[in-house]
């Protein structure tokens, strides 16, 4: 009798741990399992686990939750540690490039080269006379081995480490059409990162994760408006804001919608070739749920804006007891989660 694949997904933000569970094919996966467990603020700042315990306790409550059989598991890893860069270098097959690849990134990797784990993918064979794009990846093999670490204490096997930029893509990717011809600005808005890419096609031009997040905001509505980090967060979240002045919550609404609209314009001049805005930006993370986010970003930079929808093309079973979220309006937040799968069925 046909078995249905199975893949077990843990995306380990620093606000909370998305545990997901998907069946079925590469063409037709649907999520069966699904969990959001929120984690303690100090427990994983800039990428880096702080408090092991709480992030293992997390996990495991959540696995048992959902009554999780699966051992493999595929995850991210994101923060400081990882480098998203596109370089050009000597014109050469795939093979070749493998074993080149290590000279070529010593000059672009601020870490020993010995210090990290290499990956890349050629763009463009042909970027010029006896030249080729390559997209370069580096992790810092120190948060590799801790994020292996951590699986193995769960008795979970990790089979693949992916990063969240290329997991939103491959979402993105499987539930939008692909326009090589068009420019799509991917905008995930984490707790303490949002990290931004620029594709074309299937193509990633670049990425790059920048410290403006829903922390920044956080930040500006305790100080606008005098209230506690958890009352600040409640408001995000459900956009009740009565007992607020509303005049110092414009005011921290407006302050970040301002840091934001910089953090992208800085990121602007690396816009590639033939392009000189984006045709479309879409934005996923905890931040696309904020106030006004879609409305800004489309007329500050002049482009349809729009929060990803991963359920499209992407399954889920409403009828299942493991499914205890709101799923269509926790889609944007489970994106990475998701993403994740579609490399491991």
């Amino acid at each position: 009798m046909f078995r249905k694949s199975s893949i077990l997904a843990l995306d380990i933000g620093s606000y909370s741990i998305k545990t997901v569970v998907v069946e079925g094919t590469p063409k037709k996966p649907i999520m069966t399992k699904c969990n959001i467990s929120t984690l303690p603020s100090h427990a994983i700042v800039d990428g880096e686990i702080m408090d092991r315990e709480s992030v293992l306790d997390s996990i495991r409550n959540s696995l048992e939750a959902l009554e999780v059989e699966n051992k493999e598991v595929v995850s991210c890893i994101s923060g400081r540690d990882i480098i998203v860069k596109k370089i050009k270098m000597p014109k050469m097959n795939e093979s070749e490039a493998g074993e080149q690849i290590k000279w070529e990134a010593e000059q672009y990797i601020p870490y020993e080269i010995e210090d990290v784990s290499l990956d890349f993918q050629i763009l463009n064979p042909n970027a010029g006379e006896d030249s080729m794009e390559v997209l370069l990846v580096a992790a810092k093999r120190d948060a590799v081995k801790a994020r292996l670490s951590l699986f193995r204490e769960l008795n979970l096997e990790p089979s693949i480490l992916d990063i969240p930029a290329f997991s939103v893509q491959n979402i993105y990717e499987f539930n939008y059409p692909v326009e090589p011809d068009k420019l799509i600005g991917l905008f995930h808005i984490g707790s303490q990162y949002t990290t931004m890419s620029f594709i074309s096609g299937s193509v990633n031009h670049f990425t790059r994760s920048v410290s403006t997040a829903v922390n920044n905001l956080i930040q500006a509505l305790q100080r606008e408006a005098g209230i506690d980090g958890e009352r600040a967060l409640s408001i995000i979240k459900t956009g009740e804001k009565e007992d607020v002045d509303q005049y110092a919550y414009q005011n921290a609404i407006e302050s970040f919608h301002d840091d934001f609209g910089i953090a992208v314009e800085r990121i602007l001049p690396y816009l590639p070739e033939g392009f000189e805005n984006f045709n479309r930006i879409v934005i996923s993370g905890g931040g696309s749920l904020i106030s006004g986010m879609p409305e800004f970003l489309g007329e500050r930079f002049g482009a349809p804006v729009e929060v990803m929808n991963p359920f499209i093309q992407f399954g889920y079973n409403d009828k299942s007891p493991f499914i205890n979220i709101n799923v269509e309006e926790n889609g944007p937040i489970l994106a990475p989660a998701l993403g994740l799968t579609l490399r491991g069925l």
